[in-house]
């Protein structure tokens, strides 16, 4: 009684089946909580335990049958879940838990319970469909999804690495990351790694080059996050990668736009003027000098009025190239416009280097613009007229300098052109 008892106390259903000989099924035993739980009379099922079985899902019953006899053939263990069609039409989830064994005179026994398991079932699958769906996500994502840990080490890489950058997914698990990304990024990689997973300030995103199998530099662009993994103490970086090759190139190519003159390649007027203004508060911190040439092409015009402008720009083309062979590596040239060029010669010494440096780069200059033109099987001929001004004997702030160079050109062009003159201008 004690154990009957225990019986009826337990979760599920208890029971104990048979088949006999002829191949009858029978309850010899089944809990109460059948009728509440599947809807079917203890009584008819003790009689026949057909009613049981005809209500195994067809697509299951095979199997669970199948499984049965073997369980009770080994003598052993038997777990398996299946679907169950209740008398209302709904379809059960149920898991068996038995030991089958089998009798000298061929009964088979089975002796276990079952639980219902409708709604693990039905979060098993939801789980299985969400990994499916992450799994197609990752599959055919365009954007790199990889992991790294706290030293750098990839830990994991999505498929589509091969298709973006040619290596074997192989090659690169388990490495470190700076064995593919540029050296000069490296540093802020790692400051990006260690501040998201340590909990550092925020960081939107990072930009960094990856060498692609082929030797080529490819441009990235990264947002990631820390995760935590509960069989893993150590927590590591989820990172999603997209490349932005393209995208980097046309920002230089503008950031160069804004910046140089598109017809010489020259710097242009506003990188000059930014330059011009540092180089100048830097001379002042150190007590130095710079000078400021201002350029004037003699008989441009009448070479682009005669021979048109596709002439004159091939003409200022070759004009600017000479004019960068005048210069020092640490002078820059701009163009400003037309046919009018501004150099800068800065962190001299003194006023004294200053002008000599000038003068010697404007008398490089006339010499070297003066020598004919070769353009489109025409000999062209040109000369310059060239202002000096130095800072500080000249003027102390940027636009009274250029002023003072503008005025020593246009003293050059009064004089004869192709000749060179120094600012006359006083800094009070």
């Amino acid at each position: 009684m004690k154990g009957y008892s225990l019986l009826k106390r337990m979760p599920g259903i208890t029971y104990q089946l048979i088949r006999d000989p002829a191949g009858c099924f029978r309850f010899t035993y089944i809990s109460a909580s059948v009728e509440a739980l599947l809807g079917l009379q203890v009584e008819d099922l003790l009689n026949d335990a057909n009613d049981f079985l005809t209500a195994i899902h067809p697509d299951d019953y095979a199997e669970v049958m199948n499984g049965k006899q073997l369980s009770a053939e080994q003598h052993r263990d038997w777990h398996h879940p299946f679907r169950f069609i209740h008398k209302s039409g709904q379809v059960l989830w149920l898991d068996a838990h038995e030991r089958g064994e089998q009798q000298k005179d061929g009964t088979l026994i089975w002796t276990g319970y079952l639980v219902e398991a409708t709604e693990r079932k039905r979060l098993e699958n939801e789980l299985i469909a969400s990994e499916h769906r992450f799994r197609t996500l990752i599959e055919e994502a365009n954007d790199i999804i990889f992991t790294v840990n706290i030293n750098g080490i990839i830990g994991y890489l999505s498929p589509n690495w091969k298709q973006h950058v040619g290596y074997e997914i192989d090659e690169s698990i388990d490495q470190s990351f700076e064995e593919i990304v540029h050296p000069d990024d490296v540093p802020s990689c790692n400051a990006f790694i260690h501040s998201t997973i340590n909990g550092g300030p925020p960081v939107k995103d990072i930009e960094f080059r990856i060498r692609h199998a082929n030797g080529e530099w490819l441009w990235f662009t990264c947002r990631a996050s820390c995760i935590h993994d509960n069989q893993d103490e150590h927590p590591h970086l989820l990172g999603i990668a997209r490349e932005i090759t393209e995208q980097r190139q046309q920002r230089e190519k503008m950031a160069r736009m804004a910046r140089q003159d598109m017809l010489t390649n020259l710097p242009n007027r506003a990188y000059f003027d930014e330059l011009f203004e540092r180089s100048l508060l830097l001379c002042t911190q150190q007590q130095r000098a710079l000078a400021v040439l201002f350029v004037d092409l003699d008989k441009f015009k009448p070479v682009n009025d005669t021979y048109g402008h596709s002439v004159g720009d091939q003409l200022l083309i070759h004009v600017a190239r000479r004019i960068k062979s005048c210069l020092r590596d640490t002078d820059v040239a701009c163009r400003t416009g037309g046919d009018e060029f501004l150099i800068l010669a800065n962190d001299l010494a003194d006023v004294e280097a200053a002008q000599r440096v000038a003068r010697n780069i404007a008398d490089r200059l006339r010499e070297e613009l003066a020598k004919p033109f070769s353009i489109e099987q025409l000999t062209l001929t040109i000369s310059a007229s060239v202002g000096i001004a130095i800072y500080p004997a000249h003027a102390r702030q940027a636009g009274d300098i250029l002023r003072c160079a503008d005025r020593a050109m246009y003293q050059a062009k009064i004089d004869g052109r192709n000749c060179v003159r120094i600012a006359t201008c006083k800094n009070d």
